[in-house]
């Protein structure tokens, strides 16, 4: 694997389906009604560590054996909804066995906007251009061994 540096972005897209839920209900044991039982729409809310699991799929891509992940969760996710996860690296230290210390900011967006009411509620500092609604931002920390 090529040498990972500050500044780098890296991205994953996913749309979570009902099968994807219910597995990570079963292996997480967050089975709440919210996740299991369609809302109006035919629409399941994904679990929080569920949407989070895609920085960890950058992560596993990267060779990165995470050691801090700060996680913080800004609106729901639900089925069929179009996700992009965006890792920047932030810093690239390295480390005296020869690997190196990454940190990196995490932004997952929804693809799409969404519906009116996240529209209505969408923040100031979203990028023009309708690029999403962001749903979870994270800041990571973690090696990579040599």
């Amino acid at each position: 694997m090529p040498p990972v540096e500050a500044g780098e972005t890296f991205t994953e897209t996913r749309t979570f389906r009902p099968e994807d839920v219910d597995q990570f209900a079963v292996l997480s044991g967050d089975d709440q009604a919210r996740h299991t039982d369609p809302d109006a729409e035919g629409r399941r809310m994904v679990q929080g560590l569920l949407t989070a699991s895609l920085l960890t799929s950058i992560g596993g891509d990267l060779e990165v054996l995470a050691s801090r992940m700060d996680l913080r969760f800004q609106r729901p996710v639900y089925t069929g909804q179009p996700l992009v996860c965006e890792l920047t690296v932030t810093s690239v230290e390295p480390r005296a066995d020869g690997g190196v210390a990454i940190v990196g900011d995490v932004t997952v967006r929804r693809v799409d906007r969404g519906d009116e009411a996240d529209r209505a509620d969408a923040t100031a500092a979203e990028p023009a251009g309708g690029d999403g609604t962001v749903v979870l931002e994270a800041t990571v920390e973690g090696i990579i061994r040599e």
